[in-house]
């Protein structure tokens, strides 16, 4: 006898609250909305008893559709929407317990009452309560406010492109602009299995990282590392990835694979950077390579895919087998290793790359401080960050400031527990107890390391 699912009185809760990190997501759903809804102007207005968005779209037409949630209610609307299963809208939940939503929709006007509990509505003539077609919602004594520039700024971000490109958002009066110079000129920069298009502008450039920021249906969500070795930087487009509920990354699955490879491919065609490493960074690069391969080797972990070990003759670098998942996925992996492994120069110390005997191919990167000291990035790359201040401040050479290693050590804790299979499975005090094992583990290695050589 099958039963369908009952969700309890607590999941807009859930919902509201869990989904989205803070309370700057549920500014950027409900300025989403207002663009679906075909609104080319946006007005917030924040003070401390009242919150109010207001745009000038098409007005809310259908209570049914607008009171469901989870499903893809979006999907036949004409043109590029953003949001697709009516989530968004509860975000606005973390900012107050009652959300009123006031419409008019050219023919009707409404006022919606949402709160976690239930909707309540009436209606009325077309400017009963706004004057203009349009919706405005009102959030009463608000529970949780962001700072204005913090606001300001991740808003400039989200919707740079949109901006840049007429789009109106104005908050507390003021018209916020870009962040960062961009060009707005679009084409079609490679295509992926299915038929999908990136598109997008994507320039050599001489300050260039070889990192793109990653929009989904023209709003910004991430900004991915595509090739740190190469000076280009840009932007790209693709409708085809999916953004997680909370927007802030887009999910790793088969379509993530196949597009990095593509934009890999597409990118190869930028010249390379030949800066050398510092003794330094030298140095410090080693040992983190030791610590790896011996934390690895303690919990059992075998990286994913084809490794890239030895340095080989010129123009050619060996690979050791080892375990591979069996998933549809492998194939586009191992052809994303092929790539990697047909541009890394192996035959001197370059700034770029280097080479670890235990599968991780680590990447030497002057990402700044939009990116971690040290990161993880699938299926099989840590990425030091050498321009980050943090590993920076690592690689002084200042007895007092203690070994460059202790200081990373945090850091390069946080990146090697992503190497578990388990690790998206994990919630974050997991997550937390797994980065306090790996300190832990790092720091008796380095005592019975430094005690063997003492003793020697």
């Amino acid at each position: 006898m099958r039963l369908p699912h009952t969700p309890g009185a607590d999941i807009i809760y859930e919902l509201s609250e869990r989904l989205y990190p803070s309370p700057l997501e549920s500014f950027r759903e409900a300025i989403a909305n207002s663009l679906d809804e075909g609104s080319s102007k946006v007005g917030i207005k924040i003070a401390k008893g009242e919150v109010t968005l207001e745009d000038w779209g098409q007005g809310i037409d259908d209570i049914e559709k607008f009171v469901k949630f989870g499903e893809a209610s979006k999907a036949g609307a004409k043109g590029e929407t953003i949001g697709e299963k009516g989530l968004g809208k509860l975000s606005l939940l973390r900012l107050g317990k009652d959300v009123t939503f006031l419409t008019n929709n050219g023919e009707t006007g409404m006022s919606i009452l949402m709160t976690p509990e239930y909707f309540d509505y009436e209606t009325k003539s077309a400017s009963r309560f706004l004057n203009h077609r349009g919706t405005k919602v009102v959030i009463p004594n608000p529970s949780e406010i962001p700072i204005i520039t913090d606001l300001q700024k991740y808003l400039s971000r989200a919707f740079s492109l949109r901006i840049a490109r007429g789009t109106v958002i104005e908050v507390n009066g003021e018209k916020l602009e870009s962040r960062g110079k961009i060009d707005t000129n679009e084409s079609l920069v490679c295509r992926l299995t299915g038929a999908i298009d990136v598109t997008g502008n994507v320039k050599e450039d001489p300050k260039g990282r070889g990192v793109l920021d990653l929009f989904v249906k023209h709003v910004f969500v991430e900004q991915v590392v595509i090739d740190p070795e190469r000076r280009f930087s840009g932007w790209v487009n693709c409708n085809g990835l999916k953004p997680t509920t909370a927007r802030n990354n887009v999910l790793r699955n088969r379509a993530f694979d196949d597009f990095m490879l593509h934009i890999k491919q597409h990118c190869a065609k930028f010249p390379r950077m030949d800066e050398e490493l510092s003794r330094g960074q030298i140095l410090l690069g080693n040992e983190l390579d030791r610590m790896l391969k011996s934390y690895l080797k303690a919990m059992g972990i075998v990286p994913i895919g084809e490794l890239q070990i030895g340095t080989g003759d010129r123009g050619s670098m060996t690979g050791r087998p080892v375990q591979r998942h069996t998933s549809d996925r492998s194939d586009v992996v191992r052809k994303l290793h092929d790539q990697v492994k047909s541009t890394l120069p192996t035959d001197r110390n370059v700034k770029r790359t280097s080479r670890s005997s235990a599968g991780i191919l680590w990447v030497d990167a002057d990402l700044g401080n939009d990116n971690e000291p040290i990161f993880y990035q699938k299926p099989n790359t840590i990425y030091r960050n050498l321009t980050n201040d943090i590993f920076k401040f690592a690689t002084l050479t200042k007895p007092s400031l203690g070994p460059s290693w202790l200081r990373i050590m945090p850091y390069m804790a946080r990146a090697v527990i992503q190497l578990h299979p388990d690790y998206e499975k994990w919630d974050r005090k997991k997550l937390n107890l797994e980065m306090d094992s790996a300190v832990r583990y790092f720091l008796k290695y380095k005592g019975a390391a430094e005690a063997i050589a003492r003793a020697a």
